[in-house]
């Protein structure tokens, strides 16, 4: 807006003078000097009312459009919305396995295998500058079985602390007593910015599990009689935060049973023979299944769910007390906004149901025997094999399912407003697709790089990835 300056000379104007008096102008005619300064005079405050609340639902609309961005950017694993048609803006060395890409501020870290040796790179995200580099450990060495170094997240940016999990190879062939000794695991915690060695600390069991929580991790290792000890350790000291450790002997070949645990939203669980499920918070066990039960676990919102064979499904609170039954198990959202949030979806095998997620009350039921990918700007990304959609939660209408025809190494992922999903070009060569959310209408295709293995977002990148290297997409 600027200031305009009006001439305030008076202007005369009888009042007897008629409305349409033989002097008026021709209509279309410029009025004179002095009728024009009487229309600015009048109407000015008019026009500035309505350039200011022009200017005032634009501002609005770029504030949304900004929070939309700045929301889809910051969930776990979802891609920041893209303006335009995604091109590779640079690739670097990387391997493909989970743990090898972390977002982290302004910089990805990418682990990578180099001439025998693992080594954490970390690139500003914008044109892939190399910021520091850390030779970590030896890829593997004869006689011995092959390390590993990985840097856990979720596809969350992780901040100004990177924590990185390397695991020393473990003697094969020997008669050295050594072989009987697990493979330890040392914690790395780096400076985002300088690479520089914040802590390190040891695990001496061996590894099951190792999650972000914050700047913490949760563990979970198991020992030499099978029983599992789970913790949450400060980052940078290893300090543990609490500890648990399983009365019963989780892992026995002789029960025929291996033991897993992970970690999602709030909790914490181990699977074994006995089931249990911890509070990542403050390490509370929240349910112990029965044994033999095998019962299925799946985080939510405030709470998780569980369901068995014998017992069926229930739904407990953030504190364990069990809120409602259900008929199958929710679905996992992998990729999570947080939208439609009141609706929980269950599996109930040749179909998926809404239910209210304070009661327990149906609220529809649609056949389909897609999964669940995504929940993302009220709606759900549904991804099954070869086929993929879009379903409404509020009313369970499937609102389009498409068919890439060959099974791709990846599932589909979303930008909130678009379907980032796999395809095929002319000569079968794989392909990026971005469909639109609400009715799959396909608004561009780009070319991936041969041997693609995974799509994913880190800190609201898109990265591809292939068996060595990592490709940003922007």
């Amino acid at each position: 807006m600027q200031l305009v300056e009006v001439d305030e000379a008076p202007v005369a104007m009888p009042s007897s003078e008629p409305l349409t008096s033989p002097d008026a102008p021709e209509p279309g005619a410029v009025p004179p000097r002095g009728g024009a300064l009487r229309v600015v005079r009048r109407w000015w405050p008019v026009g500035a009312a309505v350039v200011l609340a022009a200017g005032a639902v634009v501002l609005v609309g770029v504030a949304r459009d900004r929070a939309f961005v700045e929301r889809v950017g910051s969930v776990p694993g979802l891609v920041r919305p893209l303006a335009d048609v995604p091109q590779e803006r640079w690739r670097a060395p990387a391997s493909a396995d989970v743990g090898a890409v972390v977002a982290a501020g302004d910089a990805l870290v990418l682990v990578s295998e180099r001439d025998g040796r693992w080594v954490v790179t970390a690139h500003d995200a914008h044109d892939g500058a190399v910021r520091w580099s850390l030779d970590a450990a030896p890829v593997q060495r004869s006689g011995f079985e092959s390390s590993l170094v990985r840097c856990p997240s979720s596809g969350e940016d992780v901040g100004a602390l990177v924590l990185c999990l390397v695991t020393e190879p473990r003697v094969v062939y020997s008669d050295d007593a050594s072989i009987q000794e697990p493979a330890h695991t040392h914690v790395v915690a780096l400076d985002a910015a300088t690479g520089a060695e914040r802590g390190t600390w040891e695990l001496t069991d061996e590894l099951l599990s190792a999650d972000r929580r914050g700047d913490d991790l949760v563990v979970a290792t198991v020992d030499r009689d099978g029983h599992v000890l789970a913790e949450r350790r400060e980052g940078t000291t290893g300090e543990a935060l609490w500890s648990f450790r399983t009365p019963d002997v989780l892992d026995s070949a002789l029960l025929g049973r291996v033991v897993d645990a992970w970690t999602e939203r709030g909790v914490l669980v181990l699977e074994g023979v006995v089931t249990h499920v911890l509070d990542v918070d403050d390490g509370a066990v929240l349910t112990v299944g029965g044994p033999y039960r095998d019962p299925q676990v799946v985080a939510l919102d405030e709470g998780y769910a569980t369901w068995a064979t014998v017992g069926g499904g229930e739904v407990h609170g953030a504190d364990g007390e069990v809120r409602f039954p259900v008929a199958g198990l929710p679905e996992r959202f992998h990729l999570d906004d947080g939208s439609a949030g009141d609706v929980l979806v269950v599996d109930e095998g040749p179909n998926l149901r809404g239910v209210d997620a304070a009661s327990g009350e149906p609220l529809w039921s649609t056949p389909t025997m897609l999964d669940v990918r995504a929940r993302v700007s009220d709606r759900l990304l549904l991804a099954g094999l070869t086929r993929f959609g879009v379903l409404d939660p509020r009313s369970g209408r499937l609102l389009w399912v498409s068919d890439a025809g060959e099974p791709a190494p990846w599932q589909p992922l979303t930008d909130g407003a678009l379907v980032l999903a796999p395809g095929q070009g002319v000569g079968g060569d794989p392909q990026l697709v971005g469909l639109g959310l609400d009715d799959g209408v396909k608004f561009w295709s780009v070319d991936l790089p041969p041997g693609v293995q995974r799509v994913d977002g880190f800190g609201g990148h898109l990265v591809v990835r292939t068996a060595d290297e990592a490709v940003l997409l922007s």
